[in-house]
């Protein structure tokens, strides 16, 4: 059983569609981000699993259960949702352990479970020694898990965390995102994690889904969405991208100004096609020879890794390397074996087709 089955749902705001026949799958203690730029319809259907906002087609389940459509409207407190916003929504008069518990005091009259329930959530978030503190008292970063604890206080099976690390600096981020990750895996808490960030998308998620104007363009690993995008506008989307002019040779090999390409796996398009060939920086490799194709016209260290701009047969090339070149440095460039993915020219959208 999934933790959450939408089926060709649609939705609008004064009339104006927002999402059209959209459908998505998340499986059980899975992290599923929704990715994309403002008012694509992400937080749209956060709303719509939540059942803040009416849904004027398709259905929605739950864990099995339809929560929407043919007279059934389940309210959002019945739904078994967790909710964390990006502005935390503490309450400033309460200390931290009055806030934790404020969700579950609507459900449950025992003080003393209610109590236990709070230690529970304040330890799972780290914060056990904090409980007497107030919001202005801790940092943006304990805010959040204070969020966090106030969610995962009524035992939710599905959480829902709508652009939750954007008002937190980089380096708390990274970690917290870890943390959080670590957290939802070991509860056994599925999650739908909306961002515009794909570096907080490719670091949280199990799975992707790339949205564009109210549908969505491709859905899967992180991995696989970055190095096998369905379309440009996914390859652009999520990083860096060269595109080489290509023409087919055969199932395994493409012609470039470089030269012949191979491809690990087969290239479904037919021979003479022409077309572009994707290579993300990494994908390409440098190494220094007097009679190379190619030329270093630019470098900027970045720290973990060096932006390179090469020239090679008329191409300009953007190139990651581990470690900076000799300036003006003249180069062999080669591509890194994998599998090619190709988008034949006059394809409707630019889909690849490896």
């Amino acid at each position: 059983m999934a933790a959450l089955d939408v089926n060709g749902i649609r939705c609008s705001y004064n009339g104006k569609p927002v999402l059209d026949n959209l459908s998505l799958r998340v499986a059980e203690n899975e992290i599923m981000c929704l990715l994309g730029a403002s008012g694509c319809g992400k937080t749209t259907l956060l709303k719509a699993v939540a059942g803040l906002l009416p849904v004027t087609e398709g259905e929605i389940f739950i864990h099995g259960h339809r929560v929407n459509g043919d007279d059934v409207a389940v309210v959002p407190e019945l739904r078994n949702i967790g909710m964390i916003f990006q502005d935390y929504a503490l309450f400033p008069h309460m200390n931290v352990a009055s806030n934790v518990a404020f969700g579950l005091q609507n459900k449950e009259r025992d003080k003393a479970l209610i109590r236990s329930r709070v230690e529970e959530a304040l330890e799972l978030v780290n914060l056990a020694e904090l409980g007497d503190r107030y919001p202005h008292q801790l940092s943006g970063g304990q805010q959040q898990r204070v969020a966090i604890a106030r969610a995962l206080i009524c035992r939710p099976r599905l959480m829902l965390l709508d652009e939750p690390f954007s008002n937190i600096d980089t380096q708390v981020r990274m970690r917290l995102i870890g943390e959080i990750r670590g957290l939802l895996k070991d509860q056994g808490i599925s999650a739908i994690f909306v961002t515009h960030s794909k570096e907080e998308a490719f670091a949280f998620s199990d799975r992707l889904a790339l949205f564009r104007a109210g549908h969505i363009e491709q859905v899967g690993r992180p991995q696989t969405l970055y190095q096998h995008p369905e379309s440009r506008f996914v390859a652009d989307f999520l990083g860096l991208a060269n595109y080489v002019p290509a023409t087919v040779l055969d199932s395994r090999t493409l012609m470039t100004a470089m030269g012949p390409i191979a491809s690990q796996a087969a290239i479904q398009a037919e021979p003479g096609t022409p077309g572009q060939l994707l290579l993300r920086p990494r994908q390409i490799q440098l190494s220094l020879a007097e009679q190379g194709n190619g030329r270093v016209l630019e470098q900027q260290f970045l720290g973990a890794h060096t932006r390179c701009l090469v020239e090679c047969q008329g191409l300009r090339l953007e190139v990651s390397i581990n470690e900076p070149l000799p300036a003006v440095s003249q180069v062999s460039v080669g591509v890194a074996p994998h599998a090619l993915t190709f988008f034949p020219d006059n394809r409707q959208g630019q889909r690849a087709v490896a």
